[in-house]
């Protein structure tokens, strides 16, 4: 209690402080400005028994004992916020004020970790972001813990533990820095916040913007974060590029030149589905047609497409409402998640539009389910649905270090009835993998697009598991076919079809 209090008296405005440059001798520029900190009395002053300082926060028990190291005096932390300090900092050090945080974090393919103990929050940072930026890493998890404090880098959907400078004295530090990039509220510790910001990292000569999508959570040991990694290096726009067995590309791409209709991608997070989502629309704006995007945030900036983020003024159905007054040919919806979201999406399809949206479902026939939870009459989805794409991305077996293997007789269980005369491959572990036998992702995938008996089936109400059969007779290949084919083809493991997509026969001895 007294330390909040004691937060809430000395909680001021800096025009209520003698800011002069007189006072930048105590302090040098450097540690000011990567630590947010700054001088607010002259230690000159007799009879002063402490020194305000000026701080994001003033729990910072580090900070404040190194300044006052640094000083030779007491310290009395005063609260400040991010501008106040940096407007103290210009004036007292005679600095321009940047308009911009983003220039201070330098990303660079040649950066390494530096594990020194005093490491300056903004260095540590920019380590951590150059080194998930050279692994490949799609996500960065920054988490605390009673004793430690953790950076795990998500590398081709598998977390990946790694050692850096990061400690309980200054995640607080690094965390607040990564808050004032992305202009959060950094007095805010109790709730979550969502930011984002962009850097520019230099790889092989060349320079590229990348995007950083941010969400910081309060925890049992303080806060947390985890950075989602949107490069464009690693996006495709191009349905050609996705992976996808030349027959499901054959089908889905007629349809995304349909003239209106519903069609869907569906798949956990972390499928592919705004790939695959994008690289569609892309394909409607090479052909001169007008998309409008509600998207959940916008997740990449396209050229020629109307994108909008959703947000408490506007969620996804109020875009939709809106959209259709804005004469476009095609609706893209980020997720349809609610019936309001599910009942205007399928207006807006009957209504002369293409509408692409995803669904969390576990596979393409799944999304008759999901929408009749979402009590979308049956009808409509029989006279409205073009297709469903199902999806999974799995990871590739390593080419450096692809070997022949014999495979797991248990394993063999789980995904055939029947002996097969195939060979099967994997990596034995190499440096370029990092010793995991694999090196990137591939999409395996599924469509289901009903004919006019399956329709018919959908419309008078048949469940799905009977929709199912129907669709297998008339030439549907689920999921799991697509990813053994992949396993023939010596591009992944079983295992790895195990983990990521579960066995064809799950009650096999």
């Amino acid at each position: 209690m007294e330390n909040k209090l004691s937060a809430k008296k000395h909680f001021s405005e800096l025009s209520q402080y003698d800011i002069d440059p007189v006072l930048a001798p105590y302090f040098d520029l450097d540690f000011c400005t990567s630590n947010h900190l700054v001088l607010l009395d002259d230690p000159a002053i007799e009879n002063l028994d402490k020194i305000r300082v000026g701080v994001l926060n003033t729990d910072d028990t580090e900070l404040i004992k190194e300044a006052k190291t640094k000083l030779g005096k007491k310290i009395d932390p005063v609260q400040l916020n991010a501008y106040e300090i940096e407007k103290a900092i210009s004036i007292i050090y005679e600095t321009k004020i940047s308009s911009d945080h983003t220039e201070t974090i330098k990303l660079s393919s040649s950066a390494t970790i530096d594990f020194a103990k005093d490491r300056k929050p903004n260095l540590i940072l920019q380590d951590i972001l150059s080194t998930a930026l050279q692994k490949n890493a799609t996500d960065i998890h920054i988490e605390s813990y009673s004793k430690d404090a953790d950076l795990r880098l998500r590398i081709d959907s598998i977390l990946h533990q790694v050692t850096t400078s990061l400690s309980p004295s200054n995640i607080e530090r690094v965390i607040a820095c990564i808050k004032i990039i992305c202009d959060l509220d950094h007095l805010e510790r109790k709730k979550s916040q969502d930011g984002r910001f962009s850097a520019n990292y230099e790889e092989d000569g060349k320079t590229r913007k990348v995007d950083f999508r941010v969400s910081i959570i309060p925890g049992t040991y303080g806060q947390e974060a985890v950075i989602r990694i949107i490069d464009p290096k690693r996006v495709i726009l191009d349905l050609n590029g996705l992976g996808m067995p030349p027959n499901i590309l054959k089908a889905y791409s007629r349809m995304v030149n349909y003239p209106n209709g519903l069609l869907l991608t569906t798949g956990p997070t972390g499928s592919g589905k705004t790939s695959t989502l994008y690289a569609s629309i892309q394909t409607l704006v090479n052909r001169n047609l007008k998309v409008m995007t509600a998207e959940d945030p916008v997740e990449r900036e396209l050229p020629k497409v109307n994108q909008k983020s959703i947000s408490e003024f506007m969620n996804f159905a109020d875009y939709i409402r809106t959209f259709l007054r804005q004469n476009p040919d095609t609706i893209l919806v980020g997720e349809i998640r609610d019936n309001e979201t599910a009942e205007i999406a399928i207006k807006a399809s009957t209504t002369g539009h293409l509408v692409l949206s995803s669904l969390h479902t576990r596979s393409a026939i799944g999304t008759i389910t999901r929408l009749r939870n979402l009590e979308v009459p049956n009808d409509n989805i029989s006279s409205n649905l073009l297709g469903a794409v199902g999806q999974r991305l799995i990871r590739k077996i390593c080419l450096d270090c692809k070997e022949e293997q014999k495979a797991d007789e248990e394993l063999i269980g789980i995904f055939y009835d029947k002996p097969v005369k195939t060979k099967y491959y994997a990596g034995a572990g190499c440096s370029a993998c990092n010793n995991t036998g694999y090196s990137g992702l591939m999409g395996v995938y599924e469509l289901f697009f009903p004919n006019k008996e399956i329709s018919i089936a959908i419309g008078e109400g048949l469940p799905t598991s009977e929709i199912k059969e129907l669709a297998i007779k008339h030439g549907f290949r689920p999921l799991i076919e697509d990813a053994l084919e992949k396993v023939h083809q010596g591009e992944t493991t079983l295992e790895e079809v195990a983990r990521r997509i579960g066995p064809k026969y799950p009650h096999a001895k």
